[in-house]
């Protein structure tokens, strides 16, 4: 009985184990993803402002310096930069959203907020997301 009694705290545990490890990678996911996005608003203005301001604190914030969780290669001799995932996430939305602009039919101006979101919520960017991975910090 104290044998099956152990067995089955000592499955719990590894399934609580495994919870954990998932509940940590969808948040540095989302963090990384949460990156994008203010990097994908924030590119768009040009001139400063409170909201460009803001935006700025929040890529701060989910960056390698505040919160992130993705790890930046280098080359231990040279300290060449390796594969930067915040640099590459910065680099993805910037591409997208060239081709995912979205003119007003009012304004005839884009509309940053919506292409920025389209962007965020596309299988396209969850791949990317999940291709950096392999970044994680641990």
């Amino acid at each position: 009985m104290k044998f099956q009694l152990l067995i089955a705290i000592g499955i719990l545990g590894l399934s609580a184990n495994a919870i954990s490890s998932e509940a940590d990678l969808n948040s540095a996911r989302t963090s990384l993803k949460n990156y994008g996005l203010a990097n994908c608003i924030s590119n768009q203005f040009k001139s400063a402002s409170d909201i460009k301001s803001d935006l700025g604190l929040a890529i701060g914030a989910y960056s390698v310096m505040g919160k992130g969780e993705h790890a930046i290669l280098q080359n231990e001799d040279t300290l060449e930069v390796t594969h930067d995932p915040y640099l590459e996430t910065e680099k993805f939305v910037t591409e997208a959203y060239t081709k995912t602009s979205s003119i007003s039919k009012q304004s005839g101006k884009n509309i940053v907020f919506y292409s920025c979101l389209e962007i965020y919520n596309s299988p396209a960017f969850d791949a990317f997301i999940k291709s950096q991975d392999q970044y994680l910090q641990n």
